[in-house]
């Protein structure tokens, strides 16, 4: 019998040594337990866990899943107790066994009766500790239901199987630990290969992409290698140019410049966007404050993988050096074609000036003409150079079949163009003025622009340049014209170098009574206004008054008598009609 115990003990270690997985071998545990143990009819092992401070039962036999909330306290009940003193127990009756458990609490007894199967009571119990060492982890119990007395030989038996039980247990643990940390330095293998991996593609693109910016490639070159990198398509939208890349035959942006620089208006950050059923990807390239292109991306099925996000990230930043250097080289060129234009002012030397003319494409012996462009004023100075840039080039396009000479400065932009004959003068101002309107219609900075007339020779460029200015300047009393040619102002232009002073002190010396701001003096203001509207014609006046004639009359009579002059003499007529005339354009 001994000999057929100690097979079963040795078998029993043998089988749960086999086992690493921790779970498995628990549920090894107490199965073998039973085997072990002649007549054990139920088995449970608790261990102990920190984190709550209780035994927990991890596995069982010959039990209801119930046990599972059999959770006892240090020092409770027999299995508390046990793991306290690191005693094992006998108990050979079930009055025995309560009187042991004098301390379980309520809902702890009713569990472990829960999970009792069917009538059966224990009529027997054994409980060791399961210990490594000094340092106990946990405690096995065995139940015997059956009239079988249970020995010291039975007791010890179970100690020793304990005893190799908790060496299993801890090397399972330790092969979980051990495990887990070969996944996580695995996972972390993984991921610092493909982070290695992204990198060393990412300076691939990098490489590439700043090779076509030093070899002056160009904005297409960049667009198109950046294009070929990734898995969708891919364009570029250069706001200061107005240019769509790549310059492909019948290839059109999917985005309007208009609908492009709303969408970042507002902000940096790149957006997902959906148009006509496509969705897109929009990342936009800025400079500080100045947004100057956006990279346009045709999502596709195919994933929008983390390499193209690196590929737009570089390209991008490529694409933006760029910019900023070709910007910086318009700036170059802007300060070199200003102090050129200044000399053509000052004309001191023609013959070299002509002569000049010609490396700017101008033909100096045609009919010359300068137009002034200005935009208002910006707290944003990098925004307001961004903003006569991309002015400059718009009207570079529009006026492209002509000769001219063109540069920023400040807020403001100079364009002279030179032209075989005045009758071109037309057409360009109509190219003008259509940029003039889809500019206050598209952007938020505000642009006047005003044109001298043409003059054939250097010296009347001076001369045209200063009507441009006189024009432009008549323009900030004006309401809603934003583009008009010297020629065009008319009878203006002879107060054009008044002083808004002494238009005033003429327009309150000669209408002053009628500017009194009362019901009646108002009649009367607007009156006298219709009546020198309907050149003198007293019946047209009354109609668009709305009044009787006789009272029209009256009111002259009035205004007459106010201003003291007669509407019938011409001279005092005239007074009276050039105020008129001042306070409507001035």
């Amino acid at each position: 019998m001994k000999d057929a115990e100690l097979e079963k003990l040795i078998e029993g270690i043998r089988s749960i040594t086999t086992s690493l997985d921790l779970d498995e071998l628990l549920t090894k545990i107490v199965t073998n337990t039973r085997t072990v143990i002649s007549g054990g009819d139920a088995c449970y092992l608790q261990l102990y866990d920190p984190e709550t401070g209780l035994l927990v039962p991890k596995a069982s036999s010959g039990l209801k899943k119930n046990i599972q909330f059999f959770k006892t306290k240090i020092g409770e009940s027999v299995t508390g107790k046990t793991y306290q003193d690191g005693t094992a127990r006998i108990y050979h009756s079930i009055e025995e066994i309560y009187k042991n458990m004098d301390n379980i609490s309520d809902n702890n007894f009713y569990y472990l009766h829960a999970a009792l199967i069917g009538n059966n009571m224990p009529n027997a119990l054994m409980c060791a500790p399961v210990s490594i060492g000094e340092k106990h982890i946990g405690v096995m119990t065995i139940h015997v239901y059956k009239q079988r007395k249970l020995t010291n030989r039975d007791l010890h038996l179970l100690e020793v199987f304990a005893g190799q039980a908790a060496i299993a247990i801890q090397n399972a643990q330790l092969y979980t630990e051990v495990t887990k940390s070969l996944k996580e330095v695995t996972g972390l293998s993984v991921q610092l290969k493909e982070k290695n991996e992204l990198l060393l593609k990412g300076n691939q693109i990098h490489d590439t992409l700043t090779r076509l910016s030093l070899q002056n490639e160009g904005t297409e070159s960049i667009v198109t290698a950046l294009d070929g990198m990734m898995t969708s398509s891919t364009s570029f939208i250069n706001f200061l140019e107005g240019e769509f890349y790549p310059k492909r035959s019948g290839q059109s942006s999917a985005f309007s410049m208009e609908e492009i620089s709303k969408f970042f208006s507002d902000r940096q950050e790149p957006l997902f966007v959906t148009s006509y059923g496509q969705n897109y990807y929009l990342y936009p390239l800025v400079n500080r404050t100045v947004f100057l292109g956006c990279l346009i991306v045709t999502l596709t099925e195919a994933p929008f993988t983390r390499m193209d996000q690196i590929a737009i990230e570089q390209g991008g930043t490529a694409l933006t050096l760029e910019l900023v250097k070709k910007h910086t080289l318009a700036e170059v060129y802007y300060k070199k074609t200003h102090e050129y234009f200044n000399e053509l002012l000052q004309n001191h030397d023609s013959d070299t000036l002509f002569a000049r003319g010609r490396e700017y494409g101008l033909d100096m012996s045609q009919f010359l003409f300068v137009s002034l462009f200005e935009i208002s004023q910006s707290r944003d100075l990098q925004q307001q150079e961004s903003d006569i840039h991309r002015l400059v080039t718009k009207i570079k396009k529009a006026l492209q079949r002509y000769d001219i000479l063109i540069y920023g400065f400040y807020n403001k932009a100079t364009l002279l163009v030179s032209i075989s004959s005045p009758s071109e003068v037309i057409k360009i101002s109509e190219s003008i003025r259509s940029i003039v309107a889809r500019w206050q219609t598209n952007e938020y900075s505000q642009l006047h622009a005003g044109a001298g007339n043409p003059y054939r020779g250097i010296e009347n460029i001076a001369v045209s340049h200063d009507e441009a200015n006189k024009a432009l300047s008549y323009l900030s009393s004006q309401k809603y014209v934003n583009f008009i040619q010297y020629n065009e102002i008319g009878v203006n232009r002879l107060f054009l170098n008044q002083s808004k002073k002494e238009i005033a002190a003429f327009l309150n010396e000669t209408l002053g009574p009628l500017q009194l701001n009362t019901g009646k003096t108002k009649d009367l203001e607007k009156t006298l206004d219709t009546y020198i509207a309907c050149n003198k014609s007293a019946t047209q006046a009354a109609e668009k008054l709305h009044i009787h004639i006789n009272t029209l009359y009256q009111r002259l009579k009035k205004i007459e008598q106010l201003l003291n002059l007669n509407l019938n003499d011409p001279k005092d007529f005239l007074q009276i009609q050039l105020a008129c005339h001042l306070k409507e354009n001035f």
